[in-house]
């Protein structure tokens, strides 16, 4: 096995922090989904109103 043992602890130990760190972006993700569903079920988001386009005058 090449490395030292030192690198070797610091990729296994990275390892399982990407593990954990996408474990827990997932979580927000699902949670930040669930409360925008949550909202546009309530109908707390209004629409945006449609703005009339103007005609322009032809000098």
């Amino acid at each position: 096995m090449k490395g030292s043992p030192y690198s070797l602890w610091l990729s296994a130990a990275n390892r399982a922090a990407g593990f954990w760190m996408g474990h827990a972006a997932n979580a927000v993700r699902r949670q930040q989904r669930a409360a925008l569903t949550e909202l546009s079920k309530a109908g707390v988001r209004p629409k945006a109103k449609r703005r009339r386009r103007t005609k322009r005058r032809v000098a």
